[in-house]
């Protein structure tokens, strides 16, 4: 299918469908993508939107597989469809059910006073344990209120997938390096004994984003400090703590947007996160600012989803091939969770 059909035919469904359909983009997607979105966001954001939408009987989510998942979740009721049904996330599919199961029962032996907490960037059976447990979901956007929200109620943090995500938002809080461990599900009760988790804080799920980590570095942050003298960085907060403390800041997509509109004409920036929205920040603001990408990264399960496949998606809503559906159960539990980090302010 040639771009100039696929776009005719988003266009006339659209038009047909009207306010009965609801496209969402994730930051992360290409141009041509992100022109037919109805709205455009960071995990947070598009996990909110998905849950006040009220007219839409159909979301057709443009992101990768547990975002549609999420969607589908916290918007009961409403049919959720993807491009791509494997277009997946390489940090999600590091927390095993079962891996993350036995981990919790080998804490709990431990401490009785431990929150489950997953970062959104999970499948929907991790969300729902986490429900299950009295837990919560975190974004990058508001991990840090997730996290003083989780350690008000208990004394410790169990939190994964993602090792960065979960120090950096630990060291901000000030928690020291030494009451942060890392349980490893490669190893023997993952690495861990009685008095490293008595001890712990927070508890780490071994587990990265290949795109954020280890590719921007604090070797990258210098050399392009080097060549552009008096740049401005900042990183995603699934970089590691080495890295985010070379750079100048760190923050979820939608807290790069916000730096960049607090900068002064003629500054310079390097951002470390995905490049299709890099690209398009540049793009934005070419005539006042100077974007510039970190490291080129790109996420090769965002770029799963195209024009071609949004447009065999959108003449395919009456079958199951491009539909999203969750356990009744999970779906269940994973709300709860959901639930409680749509409730904390931030």
């Amino acid at each position: 299918m040639k771009s100039n059909e696929a776009e005719s035919i988003i266009t006339k469904v659209k038009k047909e469908m009207g306010s009965r359909m609801v496209i969402l983009g994730h930051h992360y997607q290409s141009d041509d993508v992100l022109k037919f979105a109805d709205f455009i966001g960071d995990s947070l954001e598009l996990a909110r939107k998905a849950s006040v939408i009220e007219d839409a009987e159909v979301l057709v989510f443009c992101g990768v597989y547990f975002m549609a998942e999420t969607a589908f979740i916290l918007a009961q009721g409403k049919s959720v469809y993807i491009p791509d049904v494997d277009a997946g996330c390489p940090l999600a599919d590091m927390a095993r059910i079962e891996d993350v199961t036995h981990a919790w029962e080998r804490i709990c032996s431990v401490s009785d006073s431990v929150v489950p907490m997953t970062y959104v960037n999970s499948s929907a059976s991790i969300k729902a344990f986490c429900g299950e447990n009295d837990g919560i979901v975190c974004t990058s956007g508001n991990a840090y209120e997730a996290f003083a929200w989780s350690l008000s109620v208990k004394d410790k943090v169990f939190f994964m997938p993602d090792r960065n995500l979960g120090r950096n938002t630990a060291y901000k809080m000030n928690i020291a390096d030494d009451l942060i461990i890392q349980w490893d599900p490669g190893k023997p009760d993952g690495g861990l004994v009685d008095d490293e988790i008595a001890r712990a804080r927070v508890i780490l799920w071994k587990g990265w984003c290949p795109v954020h980590w280890p590719d921007f570095s604090r070797e990258s942050v210098e050399n392009i400090r080097r060549d552009h003298p008096g740049i401005k960085i900042i990183v995603h907060p699934e970089s590691d703590p080495d890295t985010v403390k070379a750079s100048d800041a760190s923050g979820s997509t939608a807290q790069i947007i916000e730096y960049l509109k607090g900068m002064k004409i003629g500054d310079s920036v390097a951002i470390g996160t995905e490049f299709n929205m890099v690209s398009r920040l540049s793009d934005n603001y070419h005539s006042i600012l100077m974007v510039l990408p970190l490291r080129k990264q790109l996420c090769s399960d965002m770029a799963k989803i195209t024009l071609e496949k949004l447009a065999l998606t959108l003449s395919s809503l009456d079958q199951d091939t491009y539909r999203v559906k969750v356990d009744d159960k999970i779906a269940q539990d994973a709300l709860k969770a959901l639930q409680n980090m749509l409730r904390i302010r931030t």
